[in-house]
């Protein structure tokens, strides 16, 4: 018997349709099986991208990461001290959960690009060492210099951009040039 490939929404009402399926537990695990398959093929870039480790301190890229959510998700999944890179601004929209997050597992914070007075007494507020940076390729390095070996460095912005994907090409080369 020839083997029938079933794909999309089409696929799965073909699939009811054929005496290939037994119950509708075979179509749930068919239907599963699909995505599964679909998930491991479209893992995106710039988020949460592990980029290399370098003397001992991983290099992790969330370039894709535009708002607050962004952050509480990519700081809710290290398990390791981190120094955070960020261009993040917008202080006020911060919930309890994600500056508990940022406390408990933030050891650095490096911003790049133009910080206000705001940025500036919210961050020294929080009792963290944090350093300024105009551009990425100085972040990196001032990050890595601010690590400890088994530590990792998050590039997580948390604003939004024109193009996620030149921005963590970016990172991703200056993590090249160190």
């Amino acid at each position: 018997m020839k083997s029938r490939s079933i794909k999309g929404e089409y696929g799965i009402d073909y699939a009811i349709g054929t005496s290939g399926v037994r119950n509708f537990q075979e179509l749930l695990d068919r239907r599963n099986q699909q995505l599964a398959a679909q998930m491991a093929d479209t893992t995106p870039e710039h988020r949460m991208e592990f980029v290399k480790s370098f003397r001992g301190v991983d290099f992790i890229n969330d370039a894709a990461s535009e708002n607050a959510n962004g952050i509480y998700m990519a700081l809710s999944d290290r398990t390791k001290p981190t120094t955070w890179i960020t261009s993040f601004t917008d202080w006020n929209s911060i919930g309890v959960d994600l500056l508990q997050l940022i406390i408990q597992k933030v050891n650095a914070i490096v911003f790049y690009g133009e910080e206000d007075d705001q940025t500036r007494s919210f961050i020294e507020a929080l009792n963290i060492h944090h350093e300024q940076s105009e551009d990425l390729e100085t972040a990196v390095r001032i990050a890595f210099y601010s690590s400890r070996q088994g530590d990792e460095v998050l590039f997580c912005p948390g604003t939004p951009a024109t193009n996620c994907a030149e921005r963590g090409s970016e990172f991703k080369s200056s993590v090249a040039q160190l």
